[in-house]
């Protein structure tokens, strides 16, 4: 094997080292949000648990009266930018102001 035929072969191998590099970092980041969306969906999860434990023990006429102002209570949104999702224990702006203008 001559020089210049083995400092080929070797840039050859670092270029080949660099975009499994490259491949690595990627994975590692699409690793990251797979785990944080796995976590944000278990606390989804546990929480609709919770509340589907809840509803099974409630009466059914606790369900009547505004259902909005309720399910906005246990934890979700309710404004049309964020509906149906979970709020974390944060309180929202829009949904808030959604709810008093539909109590005026």
């Amino acid at each position: 094997m001559d020089r210049e035929h083995l400092f080929m072969h070797i840039s050859k191998m670092e270029a080949d080292m660099n975009s499994m590099h490259d491949d690595l970092q990627t994975l590692k980041e699409l690793a990251v949000r797979l785990v944080e969306e796995n976590v944000t969906l278990h606390m989804e999860k546990e929480k609709y648990e919770k509340l589907h434990e809840e509803d099974e023990t409630v009466e059914e006429d606790s369900f009547k009266g505004n259902t909005l102002n309720s399910i906005y209570e246990e934890g979700f949104h309710v404004c049309s930018v964020h509906f149906g999702t979970l709020r974390n224990g944060e309180d929202c702006l829009f949904c808030q102001g959604f709810l008093e203008h539909r109590g005026k």
